[in-house]
């Protein structure tokens, strides 16, 4: 998959599990065909049905307002015989990147600053190194949108990966939220699998093994 807009473009291999979601799809349509993925995946009840499906629209609402460029659903079966539901949402973010080399460490300081109580650390992965915040959110919930009075909050897990895009002015934001913080440890594989899968370089139509040494990028590795 290629993600184009005017920023510069990256490429994207979803991993088993995600489903990316059509921007421009009607949401009655789309919610539809949510309740359809539950409907394969398991035997669950017609209130999760509900509540899962109404809370994906919403969220990504929400992250079409703040400008994403992709995003993706990822519904997983339990142990217990429910769905665990998560959302990938892939932003283009023009910044202030110079030195390039030390923005992933001052971003992390930033985080750390606005956000004392999150996790934050500078990691590595397969599109380069990055800043890395995992927090946990208060969101509120509008009961009119379930169709009852009053309105409450949910709390949410938010892990948000910085990506400086290599020869722009842009960063990469890799935003993933759950509202399943049962299985969070769960998440945290499939979330690292949906990172190996991007990239700023076009995927190679050569076989890794095909090319000399001194061409092997184990960025594009990804794409064979």
């Amino acid at each position: 998959m290629t993600v184009d807009t005017d920023a510069p473009s990256f490429w994207l291999s979803l991993p088993e599990g995600f489903t990316a979601i059509d921007l421009a799809e009607d949401p009655g349509d789309r919610m539809c065909r949510i309740v359809d993925e539950l409907d394969a995946l398991t035997d669950v009840s017609p209130e999760q049905k509900l509540s899962i499906t109404i809370a994906a629209e919403s969220a990504l609402q929400a992250q079409l307002r703040e400008g994403a460029v992709h995003v993706s659903n990822c519904l997983v079966p339990t142990d217990e015989g429910t769905i665990a539901q998560g959302m990938l949402s892939l932003f283009l973010r023009q910044e202030e990147l110079e030195p390039r080399g030390t923005y992933p460490q001052r971003a992390a300081e930033q985080l750390t600053i606005a956000w004392p109580d999150a996790e934050v650390a500078v990691l590595d992965f397969t599109p380069g190194r990055a800043a890395v915040v995992a927090r946990d959110l208060t969101v509120p919930v509008s009961g009119a949108v379930y169709g009852l009075p009053g309105s409450g909050a949910v709390t949410v897990r938010q892990l948000e990966v910085l990506i400086p895009h290599p020869w722009s002015p842009h960063v990469l934001a890799v935003v993933f939220t759950t509202r399943n913080l049962d299985h969070w440890e769960d998440w945290l594989p499939v979330v690292g699998a949906a990172l190996g899968g991007i990239s700023f370089h076009p995927p190679r139509k050569e076989p890794r093994d095909d090319l000399p040494p001194e061409q092997w990028d184990s960025i594009r590795k990804a794409f064979g």
